[in-house]
């Protein structure tokens, strides 16, 4: 199930896509079909660009260039799986890609003019945003928390039986129907949010989901914390050192 830009909108009332008490259904491998949409919305951007120049457009004096350091993209096509039973409520899997993959800086600045421009364009880190889960109350009700794994997570040696963690935070994609209170989730419906999730990693790469942000609290195991970033050591750029004589 597709959703086209912005990726805030949502129809209010409308149902998830369900599977039955203890079916099963892998992600789907096949992303979204928006290659149409893409070149369309990437000439426009590049028409828009090109205008800008013409008629010898600058960004004024509140628009500060290193705040917008970076890759952006304009609009997301949202791709959703079924959502999945779990204890007292449902997850849905979901994964984001961009429609432009790269919003030139002047357009940029021109956008940010517009009242609700950040609705649509967005800072990336990485090409989409991938696989995580959005906790729903009923198919009715998206929450506004999803679940999502710690991708920099390296399973300690000499415990082969520690289990992959998975975090639970709040997320600004789009209008939440209700708000969620994981204080009050017990270890029932931790377990079962837990299970309902990790076969997915049977299958799929790590790298082929949204890391949880670093504020993210633990659902299972329920403690622990999201491994850092890598630090950046003193020395190690690239034009670090003395050069060589």
């Amino acid at each position: 199930m597709l959703r086209l830009v912005p990726s805030s909108y949502r129809e209010q009332g409308e149902d998830a896509d369900v599977l039955d008490e203890g079916e099963w259904l892998d992600l789907p491998i096949e992303a979204p079909t928006i290659g149409p949409v893409r070149e369309h919305a990437t000439r426009l951007v590049n028409e828009l660009e090109r205008a800008l120049k013409e008629e010898n457009w600058r960004p004024d004096g509140k628009f500060d260039s290193t705040q917008f350091a970076g890759s952006w993209t304009l609009g997301r096509v949202e791709q959703r799986a079924p959502a999945r039973k779990i204890h007292r409520g449902y997850l849905q899997p979901v994964r984001n890609f961009p429609i432009v993959e790269r919003v030139p800086k002047l357009v940029l600045a021109f956008l940010t003019k517009i009242p609700g421009w950040n609705d649509y364009v967005k800072r990336e880190n990485h090409p989409g945003v991938g696989w995580h889960y959005h906790y729903l109350l009923d198919p009715r009700t998206r929450s506004d928390a999803l679940l999502a794994w710690d991708t920099r997570w390296q399973r300690p040696s000499g415990s082969p039986s520690a289990l992959h963690p998975l975090f639970g935070e709040k997320h600004g994609e789009g209008k939440a129907d209700a708000h969620a209170k994981p204080w009050l989730w017990g270890d029932k419906k931790k377990k079962s949010m837990y299970e309902v999730c990790v076969r997915d990693l049977l299958k799929w790469k790590i790298d082929e989901f949204r890391c949880a942000s670093a504020h993210a609290d633990p659902v299972w195991p329920t403690t622990g914390s999201v491994t850092p970033m890598p630090s950046i050591t003193a020395g190690s750029g690239p034009s670090s050192g003395k050069k060589k004589k």
